[in-house]
């Protein structure tokens, strides 16, 4: 006998005394009661499909979150879980009528994860368009905002906690900044500061402003109130821009009015620091450091740009990327010179400085992390399933997170010891 069981197509089917369990790719899952077709087989019923109809009964239905590729349940078929291609694990109960998501990931590469300034929640984004907040203790799924046809290439958080909320402004790759808010789960701005992909995006220290820059290596500062653009940056133009940070620092001691600093590092091994008063419309160049580096032979790209400043001391820059030898440079603004340089052992492909500690989270391609204690060297090597793209500490510097490919490992990170 035959019967449409879904519009879809069905990749999952489990059956058990009277009853039938299917799932589709149109991510539903159904169960079906199969009793009376014992009896009319028995009877020779199976002439014509309106017999057929009568043999089965769709008893529930549940929609899910994507193509059902797994199953499991009990002998009764009454309680189990259910893989889905979103990279979901679903607890289903048919007596209840229910679903709890279990387990949720990004079934496409994590292109960034943060976490929010008072460390309860972290966001991730994905090359799968999709943007998703969790609760830092439980690791559960708590929202998610989703763009069809478009990867997020970045995300960052609102500095503090406003009276509406924790805000999130994500970067794409058709050139748009949108920003959420947390409360509402809803969209709260969209924003077209670029006509290519957005490959960094920042709030400015105090909120004011959202920093986004892309490919062509210009950088547009946005109110982060009505999306207006405040400013465009070109000094970058012609490279990619890697990072982007801003911090809170009195910019008199470098001579400059501003109460934030800011930098930007490009593919190209410039890092730019710049002196800020939002509120005065005040942006002043403050240094521009360039790194040299022979001419790159090996294969693909050559490792990212990147810097940071010293959470210990805002006016030490630390920086990694393509050069003459394998490093971590720490710059001092207020000097202008190099005091300091550590060794490292394979290209750096992403760092991270613990806020409260001397660590320093090393990332590399060949798919090791590596935690130096960077006050005497000491080092931990860590090895995981693909090569990092992303590593960033959280503001207590206790938690840890690595991005390998889709894989995302949160950490915990004990001072004094790895």
């Amino acid at each position: 006998m035959t019967w449409e069981a879904d519009a879809g197509e069905i990749g999952v089917l489990q059956c058990q005394g009277n009853h039938l369990l299917t799932g589709s790719n149109s991510s539903r899952v159904r169960l079906w009661e199969v009793g009376a077709v014992h009896d009319m087989r028995l009877l020779g019923r199976f002439s014509n499909e309106e017999h057929s109809e009568k043999a089965v009964l769709m008893k529930q239905e549940i929609q899910l979150d994507g193509t059902i590729v797994a199953a499991a349940f009990d002998t009764s078929i009454d309680m189990g879980i259910i893989g889905t291609t979103a990279g979901t694990l679903w607890y289903i109960n048919w007596s209840e009528n229910s679903s709890i998501r279990l387990v949720s990931g990004h079934r496409a590469e994590v292109n960034d994860v943060v976490f929010s300034p008072d460390e309860e929640y972290f966001a991730s984004c994905s090359e799968d368009g999709s943007v998703r907040v969790w609760a830092t203790r439980s690791t559960e799924l708590l929202v998610q905002f989703q763009v069809l046809n478009q990867a997020c290439c970045c995300v960052c958080w609102s500095p503090s906690l406003s009276r509406d909320g924790f805000r999130l402004a994500a970067g794409y790759s058709d050139g748009t900044v949108r920003v959420f808010k947390l409360t509402s789960s809803e969209m709260d701005m969209k924003l077209r500061p670029h006509h290519v992909e957005v490959t960094a995006v920042q709030f400015s220290a105090k909120g004011h402003v959202i920093l986004s820059a892309g490919n062509t290596g210009v950088i547009t500062v946005s109110s982060s109130e009505n999306g207006e653009t405040v400013r465009v940056l070109k000094d970058h133009r012609g490279a990619a821009i890697t990072t982007i940070q801003c911090v809170q620092k009195q910019g008199r001691e470098f001579g400059l009015e501003g109460t934030e600093v800011w930098l930007a590092a490009s593919a190209d091994r410039r890092v730019s620091v710049w002196v800020s008063d939002w509120m005065r419309d005040k942006c002043e160049l403050l240094d521009w450091l360039t790194f040299p580096a022979p001419a790159f032979t090996g294969e693909g790209s050559p490792p990212p740009s990147l810097a940071a400043f010293c959470p210990s001391d805002p006016s030490l820059v630390v920086y990694t990327g393509y050069g003459v030898e394998k490093e971590l440079s720490y710059y001092s603004l207020s000097t202008k010179q190099m005091i300091k340089k550590i060794a490292i052992p394979h290209w750096a492909t992403c760092f991270s400085l613990s806020p409260k500690s001397h660590y320093v989270a090393v990332g590399s391609k060949d798919c090791v992390m590596k935690l130096i204690e960077a006050n005497n060297g000491r080092f931990q090597d860590f090895v995981l399933n693909d090569s990092l793209q992303k590593c960033h500490f959280s503001p207590s510097g206790s938690l840890l997170f690595t991005v390998a490919l889709n894989e995302l490992l949160l950490w915990e990170v004990h001072s004094g010891s790895f």
